[in-house]
């Protein structure tokens, strides 16, 4: 994602919060990969780990 697209502001809500979710990878918890960006006030989706491939 972006700087200008970090920046920006929700769609739904209007809101500049966001939450990068991520999934593990292993059991030392050292590893992660994205998982999804979220809006924390609307929970609208900015962004998912299959966006990128």
């Amino acid at each position: 994602m972006k700087m200008e697209e970090i920046l920006a502001k929700c769609p739904k809500c209007g809101s500049q919060d966001k939450t990068a979710q991520r999934k593990m990878l292993d059991e030392q918890k050292a590893h992660a990969e994205l998982k999804a960006i979220v809006c924390d006030k609307c929970g609208h989706i900015f962004e998912t780990g299959e966006d990128k491939d």
